[in-house]
């Protein structure tokens, strides 16, 4: 998918930038596509939902603890 993103984006046919993934675990390189260029994983379905229910669990752990 990445080649296939580069050859598009070299060829002028689409703008984009090259990204890293934001997820500590993966790292994957991929073409930030999107309008605003602010993409931080590689596929939202995977990395971005990881990251996201990381964050809502520690969340919750936190104002679990300081309800008490």
């Amino acid at each position: 998918m990445i080649a296939a993103d580069a050859i598009s984006i070299i060829a002028g046919e689409r703008d984009g930038k090259l990204a890293l993934c934001a997820s500590p675990t993966c790292q994957a390189a991929f073409f930030d596509t999107s309008q605003s260029r602010t993409r931080k994983w590689c596929d939202m379905n995977t990395c971005g939902n990881r990251q996201k229910k990381a964050r809502f669990n520690a969340n919750q752990r936190k104002n679990f603890h300081s309800a008490k």
